[in-house]
């Protein structure tokens, strides 16, 4: 596959053929737009657990200090079992302390050391698995071990400039809000009946984009006397019998929940 943006081609970087520290940086450099509502810090520093000891890549702190994540970037040609779950297995059940609090601190200087201290205490972080292509067979074992996998794989243009398709999982920082309940209509399955239209700022025939399990869906306001619809402008991935919400994530972008 190959992408086509301003003119130019954008060919895929296979795994072999880019150096993971090459691939870290470039994860680094776009870690904002990567990871909204979290601070994104360098964690070059050992961690020890019953496993054994191992060094992550990033931490990633929740703005409010509710929770964090350690992150490793990895290659898709890497072994799992060799590689990367004895990895996982030592960040996910490492012992945490205030070194991690003041190295973490160091590299950051907007956070607050109280709150890092009181979340690292309180709070044993998730595991973020970052990898530069789809390994379908990674997803389940990092899983097992409360862990996700999230999937940048880098697209490369003749001008030495870069793309990023993002898939997979990723967290989520801050509080999605609720913007309206909504159901598959009894009589149109078809429909999708909205609760609370005004929330949504859709006028009468307008499309709105919402993301179902990971991926956008293209849907229509449709108005009646005494109701609204959301219709789908493809197949309708929703359930019937089953009650949805409609939820701006903190990247600003609607998603669908079930409730």
């Amino acid at each position: 596959m190959r992408l086509l943006f301003n003119q130019d081609w954008f060919e895929p970087i296979s795994s072999e053929g880019n150096y993971e520290s090459d691939f870290e940086r470039l994860i680094t450099t776009r870690a904002a737009p990567l990871f909204p509502g979290y601070h994104v810090i360098p964690f070059k520093i050992r961690v020890e657990s019953e496993e054994g000891r191992r060094m992550p890549d990033l931490a990633l702190v929740e703005r409010r200090y509710r929770h964090w994540w350690v992150v490793e970037v990895e290659m898709a040609h890497h072994s799992l079992r060799g590689h990367v779950i004895p990895q996982v297995e030592v960040f996910a059940r490492g012992k945490y302390g205030q070194e991690h609090c003041d190295y973490m601190a160091e590299k950051c200087g907007e956070l607050d050391r109280v709150a890092l201290t009181d979340m690292i205490k309180s709070a044993q972080p998730r595991v973020l698995v970052v990898v530069n292509q789809n390994v379908p067979d990674w997803i389940e074992p990092i899983r097992r071990l409360d862990g996700l996998v999230a999937i940048v794989e880098v697209f490369r243009s003749d001008k030495n400039q870069h793309i990023l398709k993002i898939d997979g999982d990723y967290p989520t920082g801050g509080e999605d809000s609720v913007v309206t309940s909504c159901r598959l209509d009894t009589g149109f399955v078809r429909l999708l009946q909205v609760d609370s239209p005004a929330a949504l700022s859709v006028a009468n025939g307008e499309k709105v984009h919402i993301r179902f399990e990971g991926r956008l869906t293209d849907w229509s306001r449709m108005d009646a006397s005494d109701r609204v619809w959301l219709i789908p402008s493809q197949r309708n991935p929703l359930t019937t019998n089953q009650e949805y919400l409609i939820v701006r994530e903190s990247d600003g972008h609607l998603a669908f929940r079930k409730n």
